[in-house]
């Protein structure tokens, strides 16, 4: 890494990798945060041919995407929750106090903009039914389980196939390391088949 006005910065990659087309980048994500990742990336496994060039290519779009289902699913919870609220609510109409003709879908569509009085019900309602923002959570959860499961087989499915890509390359740098040794192997038996009789004469 470098400094340069005080911050650090990783080095390119070491070769071209425009090949591969556009990076996995969608609008409004962090392209220099995607680049800085693959330059950590290649710092750390150290390519040493094409094919490990293309396998650091792969090993980083799907970290990538790893850090966006997380960022999706934290983001679906966060806006989801406004289901959550609604949910709670509902059967404590009662407490819907200093306006009890508010119904708890308006008491929920106001806290999700932010009204502060929507939030100040919400919050005395949860505290007199002994509840926190647990259980809105729990109800978001529940009213959208199957989309959080599938971001998560998302997910898994990406580290599977990222883990995947880092043994491939495990193989291939135990199969180089396995030809180099055999070929030193040969050489030196080559070598002792020409300087063996030379001393057998000396």
């Amino acid at each position: 890494m470098t400094e340069r006005s005080g911050l650090p910065t990783t080095r390119p990659l070491p070769h071209d990798l425009t090949f591969f087309g556009s990076p996995a980048v969608l609008d409004g994500e962090d392209a220099a945060g995607y680049e800085g990742l693959l330059a950590r990336i290649s710092d750390t496994l150290q390519p040493g041919d094409i094919l490990e060039e293309i396998w650091v290519r792969d090993v980083g779009d799907l970290i990538w995407e790893i850090l966006r289902l997380r960022r999706l699913k934290a983001q679906l919870m966060k806006e989801a929750t406004y289901d959550g609220v609604k949910k709670v609510l509902d059967p404590r109409d009662s407490l819907f106090f200093p306006d009890t003709r508010v119904s708890a879908f308006e008491w929920a569509r106001r806290w999700a903009a932010g009204d502060r009085e929507a939030r100040a019900v919400v919050d005395r309602v949860l505290a007199r039914s002994g509840l926190t923002m647990d259980a809105v959570r729990a109800r978001t959860l529940s009213e959208h389980i199957a989309d959080f499961e599938r971001i998560d087989r998302m997910t898994k499915m990406a580290e599977e196939r990222r883990d995947s890509f880092l043994r491939e390359m495990d193989r291939h740098r135990a199969n180089f390391a396995q030809r180099l040794r055999r070929a030193v192997a040969d050489a030196e038996d080559a070598e002792f088949k020409v300087i063996a009789p030379e001393e057998a004469h000396s």
